[in-house]
């Protein structure tokens, strides 16, 4: 929200009224009491300003806040000081005929705030004007949610174009009510002449000096902290005077363009769901599968150890002896009885010998993980010294280890929309 006038729009000598105060001035006011009158102006304030006497007045009315904050900025000129401090600028919640903050002026020029003319000052800056002179009065209200957590702060410069001042005064923690500002009005000092000019209020931060291009919203670092203001107002800093102006410009949205024929579009596009297809009958989805876990089946309990343990399947191994010697790797070692040493020579790797169902067509989609069973061969026993082998039931006094013959037959058997599964049948042979 920003409203603005300059005054510049109207013909000097005559009444600034609701019909004429636009235009060229800027926002029109909604109230205009009494007979406020263009004046001729000289300088930066060139060509008009107004002149307000008793009882003149210029309001702007239902003022809508993007939060709880005004900011506002009025060049003055009081012909006389007053000879008791009374107010010249006011904020109210029009509805509820509540006042929320007085701009006051002294008889020895002070400019302080008040929540209305009989509360205690919250902040002010003394002698901060001289009759006869032009100045410019920046001020900010914030208005709390409780009665003491609203904030103040207020800005003289009495070089009316400067950048910066030194004359500025805040205060937190002040009770500036809870009623949320909806009017804002320059009006008469009683038996007093006071002429003002670029008038503007906004709740978008700081507005910074009119001349000589009404400059786009500037923030002037203030002691006090601001409350976090709602996503979408964008602030602007400026070191010096800025030159740009005071509209508001949309922002506006990054285009995004695609490969191929597809048109530029503003707008964000849902991601596309990647489907994922079943075998035979099961049909097509666009939602994701939890991963099956593979089952697995103990062997029997198994205790932890910071020692490494011989590999054991049903049979063990008889006492070794050790050796400080590096051995080559063998995928089998063969170990004696007694006195008998390792064989260090490399066995021949015997390969492993590989069945196929059937054939097996290559495809891209993803196939479910298939369970893998592992069968209890029986029950084995953890040791930590070595055994002797036993060979179906007898000692083995030669140096090879006992061997096994098995036997497998390949059986297939019919499935529909679950996955093939194998059965194995097994026989052991006893060796002679």
């Amino acid at each position: 929200m920003l409203r603005r006038n300059s005054f510049n729009g109207g013909t000097a000598g005559t009444s600034v009224t609701v019909a004429n105060s636009g235009g060229t001035s800027g926002d029109a006011f909604q109230v205009t009491n009494g007979s406020p009158t263009y004046v001729a102006a000289t300088g930066t304030r060139a060509p008009l300003a107004a002149q307000l006497n008793d009882p003149d007045s210029v309001q702007w009315r239902n003022i809508v806040t993007a939060g709880r904050e005004l900011w506002l900025r009025a060049y003055i000129m009081f012909a006389t000081l007053p000879s008791a401090e009374d107010w010249w600028f006011e904020l109210n919640q029009a509805a509820t005929s509540t006042a929320v903050a007085r701009l006051t002026v002294g008889p020895t020029g002070t400019i302080a705030i008040r929540k209305d003319i009989n509360n205690p000052i919250l902040c002010s800056v003394p002698a901060a004007v001289a009759a006869g002179q032009w100045v410019r009065i920046e001020a900010r209200v914030l208005v709390g949610t409780t009665a003491s957590n609203g904030a103040v702060n207020l800005w003289v410069y009495q070089t009316p174009e400067a950048a910066t001042t030194t004359l500025q005064a805040g205060a937190t923690g002040v009770n500036v009510g809870t009623a949320v500002i909806d009017e804002a009005a320059i009006v008469y000092v009683p038996g007093y002449t006071l002429t003002a000019d670029d008038f503007a209020i906004s709740d978008q931060g700081k507005l910074g000096a009119a001349f000589p291009s009404n400059p786009a919203i500037v923030v002037q670092p203030v002691s006090t902290i601001e409350q976090a203001q709602p996503v979408g107002r964008r602030k602007q800093r400026t070191l010096g005077q800025p030159g740009s102006q005071e509209t508001a410009v949309p922002i506006r949205p990054v285009k995004r363009r695609t490969l191929g024929q597809a048109g530029e579009a503003a707008t964000a596009l849902p991601l596309t769901a990647r489907k994922i297809r079943t075998l035979e009958t099961a049909g097509e989805t666009g939602t994701a599968f939890p991963v099956t876990g593979a089952h697995r089946r103990l062997v029997g309990p198994a205790a932890e150890g910071d020692q490494a343990q011989p590999i054991t399947n049903g049979t063990f191994i008889g006492a070794a002896a050790e050796t400080g010697q590096a051995l080559p790797i063998t995928p089998r070692k063969t170990r004696t009885l007694g006195a008998a040493l390792d064989v260090s020579s490399a066995a021949a790797v015997r390969p492993a010998r590989a069945r196929t169902v059937g054939p097996a067509a290559s495809s891209e989609l993803a196939q479910p993980i298939g369970r893998r069973k592992i069968r209890l061969v029986g029950p084995a026993a953890e040791t930590d010294q070595a055994q002797p082998f036993r060979r179906l039931g007898r000692e083995v006094t030669g140096v090879e280890g006992p061997r096994r013959t098995w036997g497998a037959v390949l059986t297939r058997r019919q499935w529909s929309a679950d996955p093939p599964r194998r059965t194995w049948s097994a026989s052991r042979t006893k060796e002679p």
